[in-house]
């Protein structure tokens, strides 16, 4: 529990650390130049008495009838996710329709174990990788995956940023007498940073399955819209497609690297059923098309290729679970998927997530409180 709460404190400081520089770049706080203002500046309380002397968070008032808060408790939590991860590429060359050329990246990643934890609008958490699981690929090439997520909840609008990092991809589709492509070398890199608005705030949680910051107690459903900034990357130390598969991808044989950067803004449906008091049904799905800014490196690390186009996603969970005043634990599936027609090559990433929850709500140590109070803008 210590470590855990060592590790939330020490996130909530980054957060801090992060938004105190996106204002000084932005303009919104004055430049800080010589040593007052830089001991201002490394001190939440003093930075917002002097800069923002008149900044109030105002509570949002929730009809209690349809969703409980718990503003007083540490909730801590502990998931067990088993993942499908794919990525696919396959060529636009008609010569191809015929072959099989489809380069299909999957990972030996067995099973994921995720921590969280959640106090008041603030909700961090980290996963790391097991070696033993429900799948067994021992003859892919060994893969490792890291990520973070940092969150702000809010019960209109949720903020969060998220890092993923996974190094080692096979392709299962090999061609001639290798049926199997390791590629240890190749890393996909994300970051996140997206935002959800919920029409129906004040009876609808969408967080209470996500964070369980909250808790429907009632229920209910509502409209989303979600928008988000995103910076993806697919690289290796060699080209990309193997060689036996290159003739029939003329256009994009050679690259080693395709960036990506992409904005989306996708509408979306929610919804918590409760069954017997303490049992939820919850759902939620987005659908868009995203625009997409992408380029390509070659092996001779130079820009081969930039356009634009337009990608369809596809994006939402399904869960149930026992939610009570202090515990809850329940069973989830996730899927993001995302369909993209770039120059010379078409791309799929469709992930998928299944995987079982628990939490406790602890009450939150003195010091915590404190801690936050200096620490987080005032009223939040």
């Amino acid at each position: 529990m210590k470590l855990i709460s060592v590790l939330f404190w020490f996130k909530v400081a980054c957060i801090r650390n992060c938004i105190f520089s996106f204002l000084c770049i932005t303009g919104f706080c004055t430049p800080l130049y010589g040593q007052e203002n830089l001991k201002v500046f490394l001190h939440p309380d003093k930075f917002y008495k002097k800069y923002f002397p008149n900044l109030k968070i105002k509570r949002i008032p929730l009809d209690t009838t349809y969703i409980k808060v718990y503003p007083n408790y540490l909730t801590v939590g502990l998931h067990v996710l088993s993942p499908a991860l794919s990525s696919t590429i396959s060529t636009t060359n008609s010569l191809a329709t015929v072959i099989n050329t489809d380069v299909k990246f999957r990972t030996s990643v067995a099973d994921i174990i995720g921590f969280s934890a959640n106090y008041r609008f603030v909700s961090v958490g980290f996963a790391l990788l097991l070696k033993q699981g429900l799948q067994k690929h021992n003859d892919y090439a060994p893969s490792a995956y890291r990520t973070l997520t940092i969150k702000y909840n809010n019960p209109a609008y949720s903020f969060q940023f998220k890092y993923l990092r996974l190094r080692g991809f096979t392709d299962i589709n090999g061609v001639g007498g290798q049926p199997l492509v390791k590629r240890p070398d190749i890393v996909n890199r994300e970051y996140q940073f997206e935002s959800v608005y919920n029409f129906d705030w004040k009876r609808y949680s969408y967080l209470a399955p996500l964070s369980f910051s909250q808790r429907q107690v009632k229920s209910r459903g509502g409209i989303l819209l979600k928008g988000g900034l995103y910076y993806k990357s697919l690289s290796g130390d060699s080209s990309l497609i193997e060689q036996g598969k290159r003739p029939y991808y003329e256009k994009f044989g050679d690259n080693k690297e395709i960036q990506a950067f992409s904005i989306k803004l996708a509408p979306g449906l929610g919804g918590n059923l409760i069954l017997y008091k303490n049992i939820c049904l919850s759902m939620a799905f987005f659908t868009s098309f995203d625009f997409y800014f992408y380029r390509y490196i070659s092996t001779m690390d130079e820009v081969s290729d930039r356009r634009e186009s337009v990608v369809f996603s596809l994006d939402g969970y399904v869960s149930l679970g026992y939610h009570s005043k202090r515990f809850y634990a329940g069973l989830r599936y996730e899927t993001d998927r995302r369909d993209a027609a770039l120059h010379g090559i078409k791309a799929n990433i469709a992930n998928a997530y299944t995987g079982l929850e628990f939490g406790y709500r602890f009450n939150t140590p003195r010091v915590m409180k404190k801690f936050y109070k200096k620490t987080m803008p005032p009223g939040m």
